[in-house]
């Protein structure tokens, strides 16, 4: 009955799924065909990608492409800062990889850009210290570390850094060739120097001004040098300190030859003319009127002709005849002559100017020249046709002058200009400027005046680039305003409180007043720069303000000190013995700290107050502590052991001297071992004891001293005996050398071995060392004189004077030994001798050297001594001899 239903459920079911097929295929037959599209547009968009040939169609088709593969594509051919931004920025969100391409190609491009820059940096600076005036090496080095840190600049970069660095390198090589020329020419300075002083003859008065000529103008072309401003400022100054000795040195030495010269020519007239002329009083009095000649000139051969002729003219028999003197000649007039001779200097000073280039010094003579008189002096047509040559090539250096100097004010213009781009600090900035306007005007005297044009130029240059100088230095002078603004609030704030602090009714609090003063003080030193016109008047005003407080603060200050100083006498003056004694002390305390809070006193009298005020409670203390005092027993029985010695020791005065130095310890033993003695005569005691014993150590001192001072004299008289005989080998008939007359100059020279002998016996003997060092000195020479070998003498006396040096070293280092001052000029051969002293001294298993021993070593060397060295010898004697440890 129902199955009709069923029939049309089936129909239903079938229509649907049909219909749903039918769906299906279709969706698949749309996706084909859009896979089919979408290939076909994805081949077109590759395909457009790779014809792209220029950046900006690139940029455009990948922000309008669909697809991922084509915009990479199209990517690489984006370079420029400008599209690789631009693509980032529309595919930052978009196309990862194209994106991340971008990125990575903006980050190299940036690493070029800073190395480019660094590497412009670095090229401009190079150039800018290849114009600099002066050169320094480090600035060339921190270029060159600059330069290292740029990874791979440009090739063309690096080859102009090559250039420039080369040519930097080039400049410093000059600058030290330039330096070790002017080293080389001090150096021969100093070796000429010491040349003239060793050996004066060794080369002629002109062939030394020769060669200082020769350095001055090898030195004057380095000093005008394009380098020249590197070298060190003390070469020139030690160069002319040493220019100027030679030339002081060769002046003395053309003296000296000169004087030389004229003793050998006035011997060669004599010579020349006969005997019977020759009047001896003419040839001594002629011969003393020649200037003297120093040791190193002296020639023996002029004396001995000298006594030669004087001796032929004295034998000679025949009367000199008297010749009056020929008149001389009338001289021309003197004005004239002198007026020529300064024409023809000027002229030759002219022409010798102009062939060195020396503009300055030509027109310094042609000045000379246009200010004298030509028709007065009749000039030759030689001298006009000189003269009109040397002025017209002095107008032709004038112009080059000129020009130059235009080609020097456009660099220096050009320097001005450069500085605002330097960065240089504020004050080097102020100095270079300075530099610049000086060098300006020094162009005025050497070039003429600038044009116009290139002076304003310059003027508006250095105007521009003094402006962060001129800000600088107004910032400093708002900076001082500012100062002198606060510096005036606080003294008038110390005025307002000085008016409310000191009328106060209920009495001024002195301690807020002292801090308060205290405070402003430390506030005004820590101030900042003021003006130095309103300084001064601050400063008065400051004091004047601070002393509105300070003096009744100090009146209150000296109440204060008095009112300690009582507290100080009272705690001093307290018995020791009462039984509130400690109560009383402690109360002392106690009002000296409510005296300490009320009003503080300056830390000085702080300090010293309390220091005595702390004493004087010690000492209480101290007193109360101490035990009574001991037995009267043991006391009396000390007083009569001490009494004794005192009364031993005042008979001792009566006894040998060689026993007192034995009884005085002895006594010192037994003093010390005595215990103590009552208080009432122990001063008198000990006073009693004291004048005992300084009585006899002053006999024993003066002992000691009369047998240091017998040893000393005696010393120094042998020492002065062995000088006599041995200077007294190289005497001559009656004439003595110059060191005997310095070293025995209060002996008597008349004398024999003999008589030397028994003077020396006469002396009281030395100790066993200086006897026999002394004693065999003087038997080598006694027993010279003795044998009378003549050879002998002579090699002992060059023995002599080459031990001099070694007596004079040995005599240095026993003064440094001694303590003994030596001479000032000493002074650097002394430091020399310390240092080698303590070196000695403190080289491991070196014996010390003592003054004694160095003495003997300086009494027992054979050598000649001047009369400073033997005053040097005698105050070392003394000095060491009068030692107590002797």
């Amino acid at each position: 009955m129902f199955g009709f239903l069923f029939k049309r459920a089936d129909r239903s079911a079938a229509a649907a799924q049909s219909e749903a097929a039918q769906k299906a295929r279709q969706q698949i037959a749309q996706r084909v065909a859009s896979v089919q599209v979408t290939d076909t547009a994805r081949q077109q968009a590759m395909a457009r990608a790779d014809a792209l040939t220029e950046e900006g169609a690139a940029v455009s088709f990948i922000l309008q492409a669909d697809f991922a593969d084509a915009r990479l594509r199209a990517a690489q051919l984006v370079q420029s800062a400008e599209g690789l931004e631009q693509v980032l920025k529309a595919m930052r969100n978009v196309d990862r990889r194209v994106a991340k391409l971008m990125q990575s190609k903006l980050d190299v491009l940036r690493v070029q850009q800073q190395t480019a820059a660094q590497a412009t940096l670095c090229l401009q600076q190079a150039q800018r210290l290849l114009n600099e005036a002066q050169l320094l090496p480090n600035q060339v080095a921190d270029l060159d570390r600059a330069w290292k840190l740029i990874a791979m600049p440009v090739e063309t970069q690096q080859q102009e850094f090559q250039q420039l660095s080369a040519a930097l390198a080039g400049r410093l090589a000059t600058q030290a060739a330039l330096q070790r020329s002017v080293l080389g020419l001090l150096a021969h300075l100093r070796q000429l120097n010491t040349q003239i002083i060793n050996d004066p003859q060794a080369l002629s008065a002109d062939a030394i001004a020769a060669q200082t000529a020769q350095i001055s103008a090898e030195m004057q072309q380095h000093e005008n040098s394009v380098e020249a401003i590197s070298l060190p400022k003390n070469l020139a100054t030690e160069f002319v300190a040493a220019l100027k000795v030679v030339h002081q040195r060769l002046d003395v030495l053309q003296q000296h030859q000169q004087a030389l010269f004229a003793r050998q020519a006035l011997l060669t007239e004599w010579e020349a003319t006969p005997v019977e002329t020759l009047s001896p009083a003419v040839l001594r009095r002629s011969w003393s009127a020649l200037a003297a000649l120093p040791v190193e000139l002296s020639d023996e051969t002029l004396e001995q002709r000298y006594a030669s002729l004087l001796q032929q003219s004295i034998a000679a028999v025949k009367p000199k005849i008297s010749q009056q003197p020929a008149s001389a000649e009338q001289a021309p007039s003197t004005d004239k002559i002198a007026t020529q001779k300064q024409f023809l200097a000027a002229l030759d000073g002219l022409e010798a100017a102009l062939e060195e280039g020396a503009l300055q010094a030509g027109m310094d003579h042609d000045k000379a020249l246009r200010a004298m008189d030509f028709k007065a002096l009749k000039l030759s047509s030689s001298e006009n046709t000189r003269l009109t040559q040397a002025r017209s090539e002095l107008g032709r250096l004038q112009g080059w002058a000129r020009w130059g100097g235009n080609v020097s004010r456009e660099e220096l213009m050009k320097a001005a200009q450069e500085l605002p781009g330097q960065e240089l600090v504020v004050t080097e900035l102020a100095k270079k400027i300075g530099s610049l306007r000086a060098r300006w005007k020094s162009l005025d005297s050497s070039a003429g005046s600038a044009p116009k044009v290139l002076w304003d130029g310059f003027d508006a240059a250095c105007t521009t680039a003094y402006i962060p100088v001129a800000a600088h230095f107004q910032q400093l002078a708002d900076e001082r305003q500012r100062n002198q603004i606060k510096a005036l609030l606080l003294i008038e704030e110390i005025q307002q409180y000085a008016a409310v602090a000191l009328g106060d009714t209920a009495g001024p609090d002195w301690k807020a007043i002292a801090q308060f003063c205290q405070q402003k003080q430390q506030a005004w030193r820590t101030m900042g720069t003021i003006n130095r016109s309103d300084k001064k008047l601050l400063d008065k005003s400051f004091a004047n303000a601070t002393q509105q407080l300070l003096a009744p603060l100090m009146l209150q200050q000296q109440r204060e000190i008095t009112q300690r100083e009582k507290l100080i006498t009272e705690a001093a003056e307290l018995p020791v013995n009462q039984r509130d004694t400690t109560d009383r002390l402690r109360e002392l305390q106690q009002r000296w700290q409510e005296h300490a809070k009320a009003l503080p006193l300056s830390r000085q009298d702080e300090q010293q107050l309390w220091q005595r005020f702390r004493s004087a409670c010690d000492t209480i203390f101290a007193q109360r502590k101490e035990a009574a005092s001991t037995a009267d027993t043991e006391r009396r029985q000390n007083l009569q052991l001490k009494e004794a010695l005192c009364a031993s020791l005042e008979t001792a005065t009566t006894q040998a001297k060689e026993t007192l130095p034995a009884l005085l310890r002895q006594a010192q033993q037994d003093w010390n071992k005595s215990g103590a003695v009552p208080r009432a005569v122990e001063a008198q005691v000990e006073a009693r004891y004291n004048a005992a014993v300084e009585s006899l150590q002053a006999r024993v001192e003066q002992a000691r001293q009369d047998a240091v001072l017998i040893e000393a004299h005696a010393l120094c008289d042998k020492l002065a005996l062995c000088q006599l005989v041995e200077v007294s080998l190289g005497l001559e008939s009656d004439v003595i050398a110059s060191d005997a007359d310095a070293v025995v100059d209060d002996a008597d020279t008349d004398g024999n071995p003999a008589t030397w002998n028994a003077n020396w016996q006469a002396l009281p003997a030395l100790p066993n060392a200086f006897e026999k060092a002394m004693r065999n000195r003087f038997d080598t020479a006694l027993d010279l004189h003795n044998v009378g070998d003549r050879l002998a003498m002579t090699a002992y006396l060059a023995t002599l004077e080459n031990s001099r040096e070694t007596l004079l070293q040995e005599l240095l280092r026993a003064e440094i030994i001694a303590g003994v001052d030596s001479p000032t000029s000493l002074t650097r051969e002394r430091l020399q001798v310390q240092v080698e002293v303590l070196q000695a001294a403190l080289k491991a298993g070196s014996a010390e050297v003592s003054s004694s021993a160095q003495l003997l070593r300086v009494c027992g060397l054979p050598a000649l001594m001047d009369y400073e060295t033997r005053g040097r010898a005698e105050q070392l004697i003394l000095s060491v001899k009068g030692r107590p440890n002797l």
